[in-house]
């Protein structure tokens, strides 16, 4: 079941401290970070898989 995001604000709402929040805003941006550099380097084995083995 996916969730928007207004919902998990809301359902959120006064249930999370401010660092807390902190915490999983920072968490997000890391995770985000992964999946871009995860899709580069994946872009860079496939690039070397076509050169190596046409």
């Amino acid at each position: 079941m996916k969730t928007s995001p207004e919902e998990l604000v809301e359902a959120m709402e006064g249930k999370l401290s401010l660092e807390d929040r902190f915490l999983l805003d920072q968490s997000l941006e890391e995770c985000q970070m992964y999946q871009e550099l995860i899709e580069k380097l994946t872009d860079e084995i496939q690039h070397y898989i076509e050169k190596e083995f046409p």
